[in-house]
């Protein structure tokens, strides 16, 4: 859904058309603010990257919309005609880097090798240990990224568009605040509240089939060996 729709609604709640009053600006400050808090609070939005390793380097600029790691993986083949090879990175952190690799900062020829470990520091990620010569592939990432800013109202929003009311809720509950409507600003807010709750319960069930809380794996019939009508007690 294009902002310009998502304005054009919200303008009408307001009943403003013109723009006199509230401009195409600070509608379009609103919906990129509304875009940023819902991802915030759902993670919602996914996104996967190339990082190309380099022998002797240990940190990459992470991408500009990553929000956070969900899954590294090193490709570990040992020249550009054997066949891919990847492997997943284990997730870590600084403070255990320190403890466990005090001297994690060596990148000499001799503390070089295949890459086991990542941790996330300052936007950028790290790799542990430094890559070597024969590690020739790149670095996958699969993360949970942030919306890309609105500039003008021929854009497209980042989230799905049954998303696209609670956008308008959020827009409407600070519009409506700045004119001092407390009941209808208030109104919205609630609106706005329960659209974040309908998109964690989207990103947690995105796939919808998934086995999840309360589902038993089994290959075997729970009336597997006796009749459906009796019970083992």
């Amino acid at each position: 859904m294009q902002a310009s729709q998502i304005l054009t609604d919200v303008r009408r709640e307001l009943l403003e058309t013109t723009g006199a009053f509230w401009s195409d600006t600070e509608l379009l400050r609103l919906l990129n603010r509304a875009e940023l808090d819902i991802v915030n609070r759902s993670r919602i939005l996914e996104d996967q990257a190339f990082l190309s390793t380099t022998q002797g380097v240990a940190d990459y600029p992470l991408p500009n919309n990553w929000l956070s790691a969900k899954l590294a993986l090193i490709n570990t083949k040992e020249s550009a005609s054997d066949n891919d090879s990847w492997q997943r990175l284990e997730p870590t952190n600084l403070e255990k880097m320190g403890q466990e690799r005090p001297n994690f900062k060596r990148a000499d020829s001799d503390a070089q090798g295949t890459p086991l470990k990542y941790w996330i520091w300052n936007d950028r990620i790290y790799l542990y240990p430094t890559p070597d010569a024969m590690v020739t592939g790149n670095l996958y990432l699969y993360y949970k990224a942030k919306p890309i800013p609105i500039t003008i109202t021929s854009q497209s929003i980042s989230i799905d568009d049954t998303l696209a009311e609670g956008l308008i809720a959020y827009i409407l509950w600070k519009a409506w605040s700045k004119a001092k409507e407390t009941s209808l600003a208030e109104e919205q807010k609630g609106i706005y509240v329960s659209y974040v709750g309908e998109a964690r319960r989207w990103a947690k069930k995105r796939s919808g089939d998934q086995r999840y809380k309360f589902d038993i794996i089994s290959s075997i019939p729970f009336n597997e060996g006796r009749p459906s009508d009796t019970f083992p007690f």
